[in-house]
Order: C-alpha cells, then structure tokens, then sequence
C-alpha cells in the first residue's frame, strides 16, 4: 500500500468524519472505497484519459458559458475559422 497526503475542504472533512463513523471503519478505508469505486467505473466505462490522451490537456481550459452552436462550430472556437470542404460549404452544411 502506497501512502498519500490528500487535501479536503471543510465540508468533505466533516462528511468524511461523520460516514467513517457510521460505517465504524477508518477514514483513510473510507477514502480508499471511495477511490476503487471511482476509478473503477471510470474503467468501467472506458475513459482511461492519461498523460498520452491528446484530449486530456484540453479539460478545464475553458473557462465561460459555452456558446450555443459550439458543437456544430467547434473548428472556428478551436482554431478562429471555419472548415470548409473542397465543395466551399462548412462540413455537416446539410444545404444543397
């Protein structure tokens, strides 16, 4: 087992004081349930994000409310322009 200093707010603390007790277990078992649990269903679930995920580095840049159209626009929010096939329409344009 590998040691680990974690930072809690109050609240969190208090919380984790209080199920510990209820349960009549450790707070650092606590804590460790509650990190298999997470890490499992991330597992679960497929999303391994690690330092060689492209992706990972982008979580959290953005700081704001998100544009309404930012889904359909993500090239000109990404890179400040649009994409455009060789036909000279925006890709996913579903115009004739």
């Amino acid at each position: 087992m590998k040691r680990k200093q974690i930072y809690l707010d109050d609240e969190s603390d208090s919380l984790l004081k209080k199920w510990a007790a209820m349960k009549g277990v450790s707070e650092a078992s606590l804590v460790r349930e509650a990190v298999a649990g997470y890490l499992d269903e991330l597992e679960r679930r497929g999303r391994k994000s690690g330092p060689d995920d492209p992706l990972a580095g982008l979580v959290g840049m953005y700081k704001g409310d998100v544009p309404p159209d930012a889904a359909q626009d993500h090239d000109r929010y990404l890179y400040g322009r649009d994409t455009e096939t060789t036909t000279g329409r925006r890709k996913g344009d579903r115009r004739l």
